[in-house]
């Protein structure tokens, strides 16, 4: 139920049926919170990375920074991004104010006009900086109540469900309590539809700054390893440091042969999580080699031997197509290996440039 996820969000299994947090995970808490997901899907099957097979131990201790033990903040995840892609403007003083009024499931709770009073700022400012706050990662930071972070995060989607999105504008009561036939009555739909709907809702998260309120180690494990081929840096997805998943496809053909109906929408259902879980997983791997191939690409000289240029994201951004958002959660926690050692993306990237 929704209710229940809001007050579990810090619980891997629902975490990660947000896509955000599956681009988000490094690779250790990612193959966690996959093996957490097949306790509830009798279908799924994960192979852990070598990395996690082999152990953390056999991993040398210089590949563990002092900054690996801090805890980033949902404020400084907000900041970084803010000071990454707005200049010093009026605006963006307002902005940064208001990250400190989010809570720490990323909610801002405090009514706009009195963040106005209280920062002496114009009503139309403060829309402004709500709108731009709420287009930063973690998807729906800033909404004012849950009906709002999920349409935030829906808006995001590249295909847009326009079922989906009714049954969160008015339905949410009918989706925490897995009233089936509720929805199908009040919306006009079949079970079947209804069931994907309450599926999809499901999958986004109810409290999308509570990844950073959870305690976690920060292992530096990294997934993109830097070469240098024919005189040049390229950047390769490391196999080691991959998780993968696959379906019992057999235990699967078996179970569709039950008759019971509510039996095989569940069956059927578990099919479907299968595919967007296995979907989002490979797109997770391409953005993070994106991101790898324009780093190695734009710091060419300093893998050569040279020094390290301070990159910013929109240069990214610009170079892969991607949004702002992906490129934020890529940089963030994931790490490339040169010449033996780990190197967390953002190192690579300035956060003041436009100050």
């Amino acid at each position: 139920m929704i209710g229940a996820e809001v007050k579990t969000a810090g619980v891997k299994s629902a975490r990660f049926k947000d896509v955000n947090a599956i681009m988000q995970a490094p690779p250790l808490a990612l193959t966690s919170g996959l093996n957490d997901m097949a306790l509830d899907n009798p279908f799924l099957k994960v192979t852990d990375p070598a990395i996690v097979r082999t152990g953390a131990a056999d991993m040398s201790e210089d590949w563990m920074s002092a900054k690996n033990g801090e805890r980033q903040t949902l404020d400084d995840y907000l900041l970084e991004q803010i000071y990454l892609e707005f200049k010093d403007v009026p605006l963006r003083r307002v902005l940064i104010e208001l990250v400190s009024y989010l809570d720490e499931d990323g909610y801002l709770r405090t009514p706009l006009k009195d963040i106005e009073r209280e920062q002496g700022c114009s009503h139309q400012t403060a829309e402004d900086a709500l709108a731009i706050l709420q287009m930063l990662s973690p998807t729906g930071v800033g909404a004012r109540d849950l009906r709002e972070c999920l349409l935030l995060q829906l808006d995001a989607e590249d295909k847009q469900e326009p079922l989906v999105r009714r049954v969160v504008s008015r339905g949410l009561k009918l989706v925490a309590a897995n009233d089936i036939q509720g929805i199908c009555a009040e919306f006009e739909v079949t079970p079947d539809q209804a069931v994907d709907a309450i599926a999809h809702i499901k999958r986004l998260s109810p409290a999308p700054g509570s990844y950073y309120a959870q305690p976690r180690p920060r292992v530096a494990v990294p997934e993109v390893e830097v070469t240098i081929e024919e005189g040049l840096p390229v950047a390769r997805i490391m196999r080691e440091s991959r998780v993968k998943i696959d379906f019992d496809e057999d235990y699967y053909a078996d179970m569709l042969k039950q008759r019971d109906g509510g039996l095989r929408r569940f069956i059927a259902q578990q099919r479907r999580d299968y595919d967007w879980l296995d979907f989002n997983l490979k797109k997770r791997y391409e953005v993070l080699l994106a991101v790898s191939e324009f780093i190695t690409s734009a710091q060419a000289d300093y893998f050569l031997g040279g020094e390290m240029k301070p990159l910013l994201v929109r240069e990214a951004v610009s170079a892969t197509h991607l949004t702002a958002g992906s490129v934020n959660r890529m940089i963030n926690g994931h790490y490339l290996q040169w010449q033996g050692k780990p190197i967390e993306l953002r190192k690579f990237f300035s956060y003041r440039a436009d100050k």
